[in-house]
């Protein structure tokens, strides 16, 4: 390689790291701006996690209906209409639980998403769902 290509990379790298040194200061200011307005996250929760906090948080049964919800949880299906979600849920800071059937049920998951996307602030997941619940003789409301 000849001394004058040389000379032309070492510029081209200064010129570089001149635009990248700027480029990731602005994305610093970007990332304090950022993280002072960080989106909710939706928390995965323990079957004895949601026990130490039932009556005090919001339980969701994603599946809408069913023989059997977790004791004091509510109804509120994963494709329910964003009226009857706000409706049914007016604070937007509550602690939330969202579950279904089991852990192969995507409907808790899916309306946990939909409330962090509606604006609610504190969600979790409770993935092992009614039947991991009752497998494990925790309290539960029985309907017709």
């Amino acid at each position: 390689m000849s001394a004058m290509m040389i000379r032309l990379l070492s510029v081209i790298g200064l010129v570089v790291a001149a635009i990248v040194g700027a480029d990731l200061s602005a994305a610093a200011d970007t990332k304090v701006a950022s993280s002072e307005k960080a989106s909710p996250t939706i928390s995965e929760k323990t079957m004895d996690e949601v026990e130490q906090v039932l009556g005090k948080s919001i339980i969701i049964d994603a599946r809408g209906n069913g023989k059997k919800k977790i004791k004091g949880a509510i109804f509120i299906a994963a494709n329910a209409d964003d009226k009857e979600i706000k409706k049914t849920l007016k604070d937007k800071n509550a602690a939330i639980i969202v579950y279904c059937g089991n852990v192969k049920c995507p409907a808790s998951m899916t309306l946990a998403e939909r409330l962090v996307g509606l604006g609610y602030t504190n969600i979790g997941h409770y993935a092992g769902g009614i039947e991991e619940w009752t497998e494990n003789n925790k309290p539960v409301d029985e309907h017709e």
